[in-house]
């Protein structure tokens, strides 16, 4: 059929080859000689197949008509023959032979092509079972009077599968006889797709907003093969006129030669490039474009074409010499209105604000990340947007957004800002940017007033003192059941009933003119004459300065104003702490009794996360993390646990409650964090288990006790021994007093220490607990060294040091016990008090009282003297511990203290005065 590729892979050997049929007189000569003929030139290479279809068809006539006899004469032919037989069966395009339109002869890939699984299914069947009935009628129509006349017909048909799928085929019938045909088909799925995705690509370019051309380095010069319409309307220059041509054409007197060059510079080393250039268009008008050249590589790595997109910046050009100007200018104009200019470059990630803008801010940021870090963590990504917007778009944008200064303080700002620049190039922004602190604090309070119902708003102009409507908010006249157009330009009496037009004219609106006017109530009235109760917020409007009118907000609260009220007065509770926090566990407020609580400003809380905050933990025992109570709240579960709560004045006991609240669509909007302080409540609680189970025991064994003693001294006839009876009922009865004053020190101590701040150096107390101890056993020594004499601590400590100073004493019950005091720094705000006795250690029921307050049913403390101890440092908010050795037991007191004593009005002493080692002799005359 042809000769093998060249050496060059590309062209095909001139090669001619004579196919004659057996016992035929035609000669049908397939091949060409054409030097230039390429592989690609399909229509000659089936041109080849098809007349070589034909002659196989005669010839395999001929062999099949001969007799056995004769058939071993032409083996060699035979050969011959099957090997061209194969290679038809191996070529692209399906053949068959037709006789009186039914199938003698198909190849494998004809069959494979109308979904056939082998050629023995085809033969002695019609052609037509393979198309359609309409299908098969047009072939014959088309196809039979060319090939009567011409005895050749080619054309697009459209082959039916068994299975029901149909494809796209190119269909050849050539005449060999009078009634035999030869059929050559291709399925041209492929290519049909092809020529889709190309038409469409085609059509997008010439669609594409930007100009569009693609050049050919493989030809010389670089020729345009393809512009879109863009470029067309671009550059005034026809498709006929531009392709065929380098894009250099477009340079003029104007284009710069440093820019040219730097293009062809890429293009030679096969880089891509983005700059701007100065063109022409066909009518010699100069234009200003953004150029992108892009190579394209093959599979192999070569260029094959370069794609150019031109973005026209003539007008932006115009627009930034004109905003350059007017930037100076204006730097000049809005220097003494506190209104500053920034530009923001999201291309090199910039920023630079002019000396008033960076005053307003308190900072200078120098790039998105600083300015980014100094805007409120809930305005980011606000602020980005606000930014972004106007390249995006080339709509400018208004915004307001806080950033927190140097200082920490938070300063609200209004920021217009518009692009600079468009396209894909840099992108940059300028804005402007006023301190809007105290009318934005006003707008975040209505809102959150507000939240739980839906806003009406108008804007309202003085006009001879009367309040217009000057712009009316869709929400204001649907509520009300007019038209905007109806409303605005009314005075807002109108839609007041008279109570409410009274008090609007005799101060309300001088009032909110001048801001003064906080939370109104109004009534408005309807079309049909019904009334709308509604709470009002009136801020003030200015223009140049100037207060021109008023924004108003109204709320409808006819359905809400109880739960609004309750809410109000839920959240402003001094006595309970209450946060609201998205369902992501943000918190979005807090009230004033928290913030007080806490001691932490609302800014630093409001934003973040409550779930990282470190003064809230739940209860460890019931397993439950904030976190935790938060997600199970955002699911719609009520959650409530125990928590601590640390602060400014210590460690406080709450109950905490997660309630989730829904909007109108039943969706959860919002989280309320509620606590109340059970501190108090807690401890009586303790105090009350201690009182059960230490006074039950005491009073049982001591009940015992009396009544055998009783019995015994009224048996008794000796009326000296009936007095040592005596003595010994008196003591009982002696510590039953005892008891009682303790539990009533506890009693008060609970109560009292929260709301008590007064306070005594720390060197008398410790001085009269020494003295007390001494009451009760004259013969003790008692050492003491006070570190931080000029240290105060709370009058309540001295009841807790008393009682352990008199168990040191007494421990034991020795006849001369010596104790060790000592008071030391124990860090900031905190003193260490360590007594120190010889006695023979504290029992291990006692030590665990008064370290741990721990006990069991069967064993626990004989007596409230170490629950006093271990109760009232609690309250005081310090810590106990006791530490028992061979040489005796030695009971620690950290407390909480305060190193300044002029602050409780008391006169400092020095380090010096009495603040060396004490000695206490046995008649309790101090020694140094």
């Amino acid at each position: 059929m042809a000769g093998p590729t060249g050496l060059d892979g590309k062209h095909w050997l001139p090669r001619e080859e004579l196919f004659v049929p057996i016992d035929s007189e035609r000669v049908l000569s397939a091949g060409w000689s054409d030097d230039g003929a390429t592989a690609s030139d399909a229509s000659a290479v089936r041109d080849v197949l098809e007349r070589a279809g034909v002659a196989l068809a005669a010839a395999l006539d001929r062999i099949n008509s001969r007799s056995d006899s004769a058939r071993s004469s032409e083996t060699a032919s035979g050969i011959r023959l099957g090997a061209f037989r194969q290679a038809i069966e191996d070529a692209a395009d399906g053949i068959a032979v037709l006789d009186d339109e039914a199938f003698v002869y198909v190849d494998q890939t004809h069959a494979d092509m109308y979904g056939f699984d082998g050629k023995q299914q085809l033969l002695g069947r019609s052609w037509r079972e393979l198309y359609a009935a309409d299908e098969a009628a047009r072939i014959e129509g088309d196809a039979f009077d060319a090939l009567e006349r011409d005895g050749r017909w080619q054309g697009r048909v459209t082959g039916n599968r068994p299975d029901g799928t149909t494809f796209p085929a190119e269909l050849s019938l050539t005449m060999v006889g009078p009634s035999r045909m030869v059929c050559t088909v291709r399925d041209v799925t492929d290519r049909e797709r092809r020529e889709r995705e190309l038409s469409l690509k085609e059509r997008a370019l010439d669609e594409a907003g930007a100009s569009i051309q693609i050049t050919d380095p493989t030809r010389p010069g670089n020729p345009l093969v393809y512009v879109n319409e863009e470029f067309v309307r671009l550059t005034g220059y026809d498709r006929s006129d531009a392709l065929g041509r380098n894009p250099r054409f477009l340079q003029g007197p104007g284009s710069d030669p440093e820019t040219t060059n730097r293009i062809r510079t890429a293009i030679d080393t096969e880089r891509p490039i983005t700059t701007e250039v100065r063109n022409y268009t066909a009518d010699g008008e100069p234009y200003w474009a953004k150029l992108s050249v892009m190579p394209v590589r093959d599979a192999n790595g070569i260029v094959t074409n370069y794609i150019g997109v031109q973005h026209d910046i003539t007008e932006q050009r115009r627009l930034i010499r004109e905003l350059t100007d007017r930037t100076n200018r204006l730097e000049l104009v809005l220097g003494g209105t506190g209104t500053g200019i920034g530009e923001w470059d999201f291309t090199t990630n910039t920023v630079t604000l002019d000396a008033t803008l960076r005053e307003i801010v308190g900072t200078s940021p120098t790039t998105m990340d600083e300015w980014q870090a100094i805007v409120h963590p809930a305005d980011r990504e606000r602020s980005t947007d606000a930014l972004r917007r106007p390249i995006e778009t080339g709509e400018p944008t208004a915004e307001t957004v806080r950033v927190r200064t140097e200082d920490g303080e938070v300063t609200w700002i209004d920021i217009h800002a518009v692009a600079s620049d468009a396209g894909d190039g840099p992108a940059r922004v300028l804005a402007m940017g006023r301190d809007a602190t105290d009318r934005s604090e006003r707008v975040r309070w209505a809102s959150r007033l507000f939240d739980r119902g839906p806003l009406l708003f108008v804007q309202t102009r003085a006009v001879d003192g009367e309040a217009v409507v000057e712009a009316c908010d869709r929400s204001f006249s649907a509520a009300l059941g007019y038209e905007r157009e109806a409303v605005v330009g009314q005075p807002l009496t109108r839609f007041y009933t008279d109570d409410s037009t009274d008090s609007l004219r005799s101060d309300g609106y001088e009032r909110a003119l001048s801001g003064e006017l906080t939370v109104a109530e109004r009534t408005l009235v309807t079309t049909d004459g019904d009334t709308v109760p509604c709470l009002l917020r009136a801020i003030p409007r200015t223009v140049d300065g100037a207060v021109v009118g008023t924004d108003v907000l109204f709320v409808d609260i006819s359905e809400r104003e109880k739960y609004v009220r309750r809410l109000e007065a839920m959240f402003n509770s001094p006595y309970q702490f209450t946060a609201l926090i998205r369902p992501d566990g943000t918190v979005t407020d807090v009230n004033d009794a928290l913030i007080a609580r806490i001691g932490v400003d609302r800014s630093a809380m409001v934003g973040e996360r409550i779930d990282e905050f470190p003064w809230l933990s739940l209860d460890a025992d019931r397993g439950l993390t904030v976190g935790e109570a938060v997600g199970r709240a955002a699911d719609g579960t009520f959650v409530e646990s125990e928590a601590e709560l640390q602060g400014r004045d210590g460690l406080a006991r709450i109950e905490v409650s997660f309630r989730p609240i829904r909007n109108a669509d039943e969706d959860i909007a919002l989280i309320a964090v509620e606590g109340n302080d059970v501190t108090v409540r807690t401890q009586q609680r303790q105090h009350l288990q201690v009182l059960q189970r230490v006074v039950r025991h005491n009073f049982r064994n001591d009940l015992n006790k009396l009544v055998g003693w009783t019995t015994i001294l009224a048996e008794e006839s000796d009326a000296d021994r009936r007095q040592d009876h005596l003595r010994r009922l008196t003591r009982i009865f002696d510590s039953w007093e005892r008891i009682t004053e303790k539990m009533r020190v506890i009693d008060r101590a609970i109560r009292e220490i929260p709301r008590d701040e007064s306070t005594v150096d720390v060197r008398e107390v410790t001085e009269t607990a020494v003295t007390a101890a001494h009451g009760d056993h004259p013969d003790a020594t008692t050492a003491v060294s006070i570190d931080a004499p000029d240290w105060a601590v709370s009058r309540w400590l001295e009841q807790p040091l008393t009682e352990v100073m008199k168990n040191a004493v007494l421990a034991g019950d020795r006849a001369d016990p010596h104790v060790d005091v000592s008071v030391e720094r124990a860090g900031e705000g905190w003193l260490r008090i360590v007594v120190a006795d010889d006695g023979p250690g504290m029992p291990d029921v006692e030590r665990a009282v008064l370290a741990t307050g721990e006990e069991t049913p069967l064993r626990h403390g004989s007596g409230l003297g170490v629950w006093l101890i271990r109760m009232l440092v609690s309250t005081l908010g310090g810590e106990v511990d006791v530490d028992v050795t061979d040489a005796g037991t030695e009971i620690t007191l950290l407390v909480p203290a305060a190193a300044d004593s002029d602050r409780f009005g008391r006169r400092p002493t020095s380090a010096g005065d009495d603040g060396g080692r004490r000695l206490r002799s046995r008649d309790g005359a101090s020694k140094l």
